[in-house]
């Protein structure tokens, strides 16, 4: 699927209508060959006969095409408003024309050569070795056709033809192309400097063109046929050809380079430049309003489209529940939504399959189609679940095994010289939370897909099949610096896909993928789904935020190079007096920073707090001597990393949380669970140091059994996250006194 829309004022019912001619002579130009071709009327019959079907054909698949597009669209906007049997009629007649378009379009290019000779033009005498679509100009009796494809066997091999001039066989290079190289810059190295990249632009000359005409030596007919007419067209089509290659102006996509290759004559071919103006997808006419988005490079022949996979509203990851008293099965728990949001880059015969193929899921299966190689076609388009409706059970994901070697080569295109970027995106059920969505308003967009925020980068080079992740549907792990999301192609872009794709969480991405993981690990009642993420990666994932609130880091700096360097710099800080007062000042000014960490994370923080030797007595930033605080009139020692205790329970969200923390006190976070009586325990008696059962005293130690029994015994995963309220946690920390109405006096 698609990302964005095109708005459009022409009727999607086809009208049937094509250009029909070739009553006359005609003199074409084979840009591919840079030959002109002299012919017979007899013979223009046989070529325009061959374009009019050729055309016929892709503008009726296109149509159908588009026409799926829009209803899927118009179900994509109405998700959960309008009951999916509504469409069931209109979808089964939309893949039926559309699968009928592709059987025949199919079938017409199902013997086209997938390699074929460059700089040639071929004709009926050559169908043996090689048959291809030729794109022909013509130069006169041009009946408004600008561009026309011809199936090479269908040129007579006795057509008259002259040579203009000399092509090269590898590059396409010819006499009138002229070309110049230029620097463009492509981005930003990591100190900050602009990294430049040469790129060759070329135009396409008509003088020389127009010279090289004059000095053919060419019969007195066609001479004359070719007249003043030719220069006009040769001018206009070169103009327009030329306008079209920098329609983007210094875009590097659109770098304004020409490309007359066999492949690329395929390309223009299949993205429409032969049709009529009546259906012109080049010229943005294509359709109401649809989902596709894509760019063409019309001179290069480059393609980049932009899709979402499966779909706009993403796949639903399923997983086993807890086992609990009412039911011991466990049952089946959602950890939201996922979607892979795709750049891809194609050319040649990979990029004619894509634009030809669009309705069909990208699928790396190995199944090749005859003929010009569109990969994984299926032989009829089946209707798959509806918008939103997807759901994949990563316990039993019933889906084919990744086979080694195959990752990002998986997807159509991408063995074949194409280029591939994307991100791992997550459905947000509560971005109210944090208010931290961004959205331009220009852009066209479903209401859910404000929902969506980008967890983990596409990456390459890693080998992310590691343990575990070689038999996983989807599996995160911790490698140079980098989380790493492993998802299985079956996962991201349908059942009879093969393969892999890596995804890694930068800087900009952690706190977002931080708060996709939180809500998977609630919604699964804080399983530590030991089968999707190892062991020591969930360590680093832990500890990351602990170093960022000692050190004063942000996550760039805190995500070291391996987990054993994390679990090092954790251990340092424990040793260190300032670290541990640095760690207890952050959480003060600043408990939010726990709010999507797990259990784990927030038992280190308190483990670290309570670590205390008697310099931590000594040292006067420990306690809390503002006296305009009722807090400081209260007895009790280190009242100061007391309260960062508390405050590290603030986003505890249930009896069940408080437990699994105290399951795990310990500095060095993520380690295996021990007794949940022992560890509370000794927390207690740490805040109860040094306080007696007096209103004169602290209290924490009995603060912190009311604080659990305040608290929820489960959480509601389709609740967002919810923290203690400002009023209760001014009690627990002694700040108020609830004994003492009138006196509120805050810290």
């Amino acid at each position: 699927m698609a990302t964005d829309e095109q708005q459009s004022d022409t009727d999607l019912v086809s009208k049937g209508t094509v250009v029909q001619g070739g009553g006359e002579a005609q003199i074409y130009f084979h840009t591919g060959s840079a030959t002109l071709l002299c012919v017979e009327a007899k013979d223009n019959k046989i070529i325009m006969k061959s374009h009019d079907r050729l055309a016929g054909l892709l503008e009726k698949q296109k149509q159908a095409q588009q026409l799926l597009d829009k209803l899927n669209y118009d179900m994509l906007i109405q998700a959960g408003r309008r009951p999916v049997r509504a469409f069931e009629d209109s979808l089964k007649e939309t893949y039926e024309n559309l699968n009928t378009a592709n059987e025949k379009l199919r079938q017409e290019l199902k013997d086209i050569s997938k390699d074929v000779p460059e700089g040639e033009l071929l004709d009926e005498g050559m169908e043996k070795s090689a048959i291809g679509i030729m794109e022909l100009i013509p130069l006169t009796n041009t009946r408004g056709l600008k561009m026309i494809y011809v199936r090479s066997d269908h040129i007579k091999n006795h057509v008259k033809r002259y040579k203009l001039s000399n092509v090269d066989k590898k590059s396409g290079e010819a006499s009138f192309i002229k070309y110049k190289s230029k620097e463009v810059v492509t981005g930003l190295d990591e100190s900050g400097r602009e990294i430049k990249k040469t790129i060759r632009s070329s135009e396409i000359d008509s003088n020389e063109l127009k010279k090289t005409i004059k000095e053919l030596d060419i019969s007195l007919k066609w001479k004359k046929e070719l007249g003043e007419d030719c220069n006009v067209v040769f001018s206009d089509w070169a103009k327009e050809m030329n306008k079209k290659m920098n329609a983007s102006g210094e875009d590097e996509f659109f770098a304004g380079s020409v490309d007359f290759s066999a492949q690329a004559q395929l390309m223009r071919y299949s993205h429409g430049a032969g049709l009529s103006a009546e259906f012109n997808p080049l010229k943005k006419k294509a359709s109401a309003k649809v989902e596709g988005h894509s760019s063409f490079a019309f001179g290069e022949a480059k393609f980049s489209g932009s899709y979402y996979i499966p779909d706009r509203l993403g796949i639903s990851l399923l997983f086993p529940g807890k086992a609990t008293k009412e039911n011991p099965q466990g049952g089946i728990c959602s950890m939201g939504a996922l979607r892979f949001a795709v750049e891809l880059t194609v050319s040649g015969n990979v990029g004619a399959s894509v634009a030809i193929e669009l309705g069909v899921e990208i699928d790396g299966s190995g199944e090749m189609a005859k003929g010009y190689g569109i990969k994984g076609v299926p032989a009829r388009l089946i209707s798959p679940p509806h918008p939103g409706q997807r759901q994949v059970n990563l316990a039993k994901p019933n889906l084919p095994d990744a086979k080694i070697g195959l990752e990002a080569g998986a997807f159509a295109g991408i063995q074949a010289g194409g280029e591939l970027s994307g991100a791992i995106e997550w459905f947000d059920p509560h971005p109210e939370e944090d208010n931290k969505m961004e959205h331009n308003a220009n852009e066209a967009i479903v209401p859910k897909e404000k929902n969506f925020l980008t967890i983990a980068k596409i990456a390459y080079g890693v080998n992310f099949q590691a343990g575990a992740g070689a038999s996983a549907v989807f599996y995160i792990t911790y490698i140079n610096s980098r989380f790493r999301m492993y998802c299985k192609a079956a996962l991201c872009w349908g059942v009879g896909a093969q393969g892999s794709l890596g995804f890694e969480v930068d800087a900009s991405s952690y706190y977002a993928f931080m708060k996709s993981f939180l809500h998977m690990l609630r919604n699964v009642d804080y399983q530590k789904l030991d089968k999707m993420m190892e062991p020591g990666s969930f360590q680093a994932l832990c500890a990351i935020p602990l170093i960022m609130a000692a050190q004063g880091v942000q996550a760039v700096d805190a995500m070291l190079g391996s987990i054993g360097s994390i679990l090092e710099t954790i251990e340092n800080d424990l040793k260190q007096e300032n670290k541990r007062v640095a760690l207890m000042n952050s959480i003060l000014s600043d408990p939010d920073q726990l709010k999507y960490t797990p259990p784990e994370t927030k038992a280190a923080v308190i483990s670290m707090l309570i670590d205390t030797n008697w310099v931590d007595y000594q040292d006067p930033r420990n306690q809390n001597y503002d006296v305009t605080t009722l807090n400081a009139w209260k007895t009790g020692p280190l009242k100061k990393r007391k309260q960062a205790i508390f405050k590290a329970l603030k986003w505890v969200q249930s009896m069940a949380d408080y437990n699994n923390i105290m399951q795990h006190m310990s500095p060095i976070s993520a380690m295996k669970k021990s007794s949940k009586e022992e560890n509370e325990r000794d927390l207690v008696l740490f805040l109860q140091e040094g306080e007696t059962s007096s209103v004169i005293s602290t209290n924490y130690g009995v603060k912190l059994i009311e604080l659990y029994n305040d608290l929820p015994q489960t959480s509601d995963p389709s609740e967002p996250f919810k923290s203690i309220p400002d009023e209760k946690m001014e009690y627990y920390l002694a700040l108020i006194d609830l004994q003492h109405p009138d006196d509120t006096r805050l810290a």
